[in-house]
């Protein structure tokens, strides 16, 4: 009962046969991401293999060809779906997010993907990778939910190591600079919230320190913003910095720039993550952190700065019934 796989010709093409288990790939292939392409009635699977994506069609899930399309200079764990443009569901593109967190958008006819547009991350922190996504959720709304892989995350003296992100919904928005692919937390975060201290209308002189709480792990910020050129808002998370300019968010990268302003951010505070976003997901920033110091704040600099509203939600945790401290 070894289990095996046969490779042959047919038609000038290729054709992968699967038995059982474990087959034995002929590239070799790996990371195969397989859906159902209702238009054409069969399955489709992204196979990387030699820098490549291989798109392979089958009938069965049995016998797979290869429909020789390969999309070249590709890393790693595909993921691939259709997102509706601006929320039309009668107008929708296929978005590929490759492991290393580059996505691009394009067209597909049920075994060619052809991009059109220029690869751009789809997350700009520093342990972003092998995302995968789902969207039978139990909302039966179609959103496409995705969750990362934080590599690098490296726990000293763990039996254990790496983590995974807050799950985020994804949406397919038209901007000036073309599609974009926007990333922000799923609403059922709210679901986590056990308490919240408000603050509005506050102005931050330059160097002035607002605090925000004195201790704790697991928080939800969310702020309106107003940061005038040459001013920085800088949020303090337990000795881990955030930083916001006018136009660019940094957390544990180089400044990710947006199209316009910063107006709004989000920023969810794990017991060794921080995870970042600005204008609804326009840029996110993915990161593992382990804390340096107790407690949250925030700063202005270079200037004054105007904090519209800013909520704190302590969380519970996602896996007890305790309080999640």
């Amino acid at each position: 009962n070894r289990s095996q796989i046969i490779a042959y010709s047919l038609d000038h093409g290729r054709t992968w046969k699967f038995y059982d288990r474990n087959p034995v790939l002929v590239r070799p292939e790996r990371d195969p991401k397989v859906f159902w392409y209702a238009p054409g009635k069969h399955w489709v699977m992204i196979l990387y293999g030699e820098g490549q994506y291989h798109f392979l069609t089958s009938a069965d899930l049995l016998s797979w060809k290869d429909e020789h399309h390969p999309l070249k200079d590709s890393f790693e764990c595909p993921d691939f779906f259709e997102l509706p443009v601006d929320g039309d569901a009668s107008n929708k593109k296929w978005v590929l997010v490759q492991g290393n967190g580059n996505c691009s958008i394009g067209s597909f006819n049920g075994t060619e993907f052809k991009e059109e547009t220029p690869r751009r991350p789809c997350d700009v922190g520093p342990h972003f990778y092998a995302t995968q996504s789902w969207h039978n959720t139990e909302t039966g709304d179609g959103r496409r939910i995705q969750a990362a892989w934080m590599r690098g995350a490296d726990f000293p003296d763990m039996p254990f190591n790496q983590m995974i992100s807050f799950p985020c919904e994804l949406t397919l928005r038209t901007t000036t600079d073309g599609l974009r692919v926007f990333r922000q937390p799923i609403a059922e975060i709210a679901k986590l919230h056990r308490s919240k201290d408000e603050w509005s209308g506050r102005t931050l002189a330059a160097n002035q320190i607002l605090r925000l709480a004195p201790a704790g792990q697991l928080f939800h910020l969310v702020a309106e913003v107003g940061i005038p050129d040459g001013a920085r808002l800088i949020f303090d998370l337990r000795g881990i910095p955030v930083v916001l300019t006018s136009r660019t968010l940094e957390s544990g990268h180089p400044p990710a720039t947006v199209q316009d302003r910063i107006r709004k951010v989000q920023i969810l505070v794990d017991r060794t993550s921080i995870e970042a976003f600005v204008n609804d997901g326009e840029i996110s920033s993915t990161r593992f952190a382990l804390p340096k110091a107790s407690g949250l704040s925030v700063k202005a600099e270079g200037g004054a700065v105007t904090l519209h509203s800013l909520t704190l939600f302590r969380l519970d945790s996602a896996w007890t019934l305790g309080d999640g401290e």
